[in-house]
Formats: C-alpha cells, structure tokens, sequence
C-alpha cells in the first residue's frame, strides 16, 4: 500500500511540476484590454511618424508653391497632367517625392507615365508613398494639379493692357490655387492624419517597415 502511495505522490508531484513548467515557458494571454493598449500605442507612434513626414512633405510643397518654376503643358491647350516637363520642371507631387528622398520613384514614374493622375493610382511603390506620407490620398490628388495648355489660336491682347505670355498667366493661376490648397491642409491637419493613420494600418506590412519590426 505504501509502494501505491508513494507512485501516487510522485505522479502528482511530477504532474504539478510539467504544469509549472508549461505555465514558464508560455506567457499568459493578454487581456482585451492589454490589446486594445497595444492598438492605440501603435496608433499613436504611427500618427508621430506620420505627423513629421507631413510636415516635411507640406514644406516641399510651399517651397515649390515660392519658387513658382511649374511646368508648363505644351501639348493640348485644354488641362493636362504633366510629371516633369520638357525643361525638367516636375509638378507638385513629384517635388515632393523628390525631397522626400524617393528620386528613383520620382524618375521611373516619369518615364512610365509622364500624364499620371494621381487619383488612379491602387496600387505599387507610388501608392506605397502616398500612404506613408503623411498625407490622405485624396490631399495628394488635390496637390496635384493639371496644367493649362497654350491657348488656341493667335494671342489676341485686351485694349488698354499689355500682352502677357500665357505661360505667366498660368503659373499666376496656378499660385492662387496652391495658396488655398495649403490653406485647406493647413485647417484638416488632424482630421487628416487621423485619416492618413487609417489607411496605413491597412497596409501591415508598411506599418512593420515605420515601427521598425
């Protein structure tokens, strides 16, 4: 009897042991709210990250807006999108990508498709960008202006003024626009990046790639 106690204390210290053993060498679930902890430490590292790069990419866009060397479309006098021009002017986007470091990009896109739009784009290292930077993809395409080309037919001056070249005329247009353009993302900035956060944690493997896992 005593042979059958001692097997018996033995197996159930030996069974108490393997279930310590078991509960050290795998950590506990974590809770719901340990998760939802995790979710919203993510969310906000990532809306840092994606705050800086918004701010860098905005300071390119209002550098080029100053500077006001925009291309000019001449292809058709009717709007067009044009990514870098015959003189090597690039639109709005493409500056920004450009500052950003992404030349490569910027360069294989122009050679691609030099009339991209923006707003067609689902997919690629183009999309990639656009939803890394901090930017909605929607504000993207709102940078991204079409150009109007030269118009039809021989200038014909107003009485009383001068004639001015239409490529002026354009780029005085196209100030006024990228003025109220960087007024509007000036006024949506939170609204925007908790939009551009969004996006991103839909795309995991980009999330990994930021928060440096």
């Amino acid at each position: 009897m005593f042979t059958h106690l001692l097997i018996a204390t033995l197996s159930l210290a030996l069974t108490t042991q393997a279930a310590a053993a078991r509960g050290f060498a795998t950590a506990p679930a974590a809770s719901q709210e340990e998760r939802i902890g995790h979710r919203n430490d993510d969310r906000a590292r990532l809306r840092k990250v994606l705050a800086a790069r918004r701010a860098k990419n905005l300071a390119a866009f209002r550098a080029y807006v100053r500077a006001g060397r925009y291309p000019h479309n001449q292809l058709t006098p009717g709007e067009l999108n044009i990514w870098i021009d015959a003189a090597g002017n690039k639109c709005a986007a493409a500056t920004m990508i450009w500052a950003s470091g992404a030349r490569d990009l910027v360069t294989q896109v122009a050679a691609d498709d030099n009339a991209i739009r923006l707003a067609t784009v689902t997919a690629g290292p183009l999309l990639d960008w656009i939803v890394t930077s901090g930017l909605t993809h929607d504000e993207v395409v709102l940078i991204q202006r079409p150009f109007i080309g030269r118009p039809g037919g021989p200038p014909r001056p107003l009485p009383g003024r001068p004639l001015v070249d239409w490529r002026l005329a354009a780029d005085r247009a196209l100030r006024v626009k990228y003025d109220a353009i960087l007024r509007e993302l000036e006024r949506s900035r939170a609204a925007s990046l908790d939009a551009a956060v969004d996006a991103l944690v839909a795309h995991p493997e980009l999330v990994a790639s930021l928060l440096g896992r």
